[in-house]
């Protein structure tokens, strides 16, 4: 058997990296390549139904429908200082850290504690599953005029 040349921290950190260059473009040039080339084709994206792009979104169509909500919100999506949390041999990690929002339409900037469960499948080198967990969804959706 042959060791991966990637771990999930480095998947994930490859995904964050796509993330932030996806998000901040002007709708126009929004290049989702980078991100979906690091997505199984069965990856599975669970946003709490409380948020504006709250759902299940599955495969990189589904993700890109998601991506592209969040990108309409936020100009900025930054998951600044995470703490990743793997066990040897594991797919799966859990990643504490701030996350920074900033409103696309009125330059609100938001920074609170986030969470997320990610699977990968390390042979393919890509996210299977991914489940955040917001930390101020009241004050996320009131940022962004969603539910009031």
């Amino acid at each position: 058997m042959s060791t991966p040349k990637h771990t999930p921290r480095s998947i994930l950190k490859a995904f964050y990296d796509a993330e932030v260059i996806y998000m901040s473009a002007p709708p126009e040039q929004r290049d989702f390549s980078g991100m979906a080339a690091l997505l199984s084709p069965n990856i599975n994206l669970v946003q709490t139904p409380h948020l504006p792009y709250g759902g299940v979104f599955t495969g990189p169509t589904g993700f890109q429908e998601w991506a592209k909500q969040m990108a309409d919100l936020f100009d900025v999506v930054d998951v600044q200082d995470p703490e990743i949390f793997e066990k040897e041999g594991s797919s799966r990690i859990v990643v504490l850290s701030t996350v920074h929002f900033r409103v696309r339409k009125t330059g609100e900037n938001i920074f609170f504690p986030f969470c997320q469960a990610v699977t990968v499948d390390l042979d393919a080198e890509q996210i299977t599953e991914m489940k955040p967990f917001y930390w101020d969804v009241h004050t996320l959706n009131k940022a962004v005029g969603y539910g009031q």
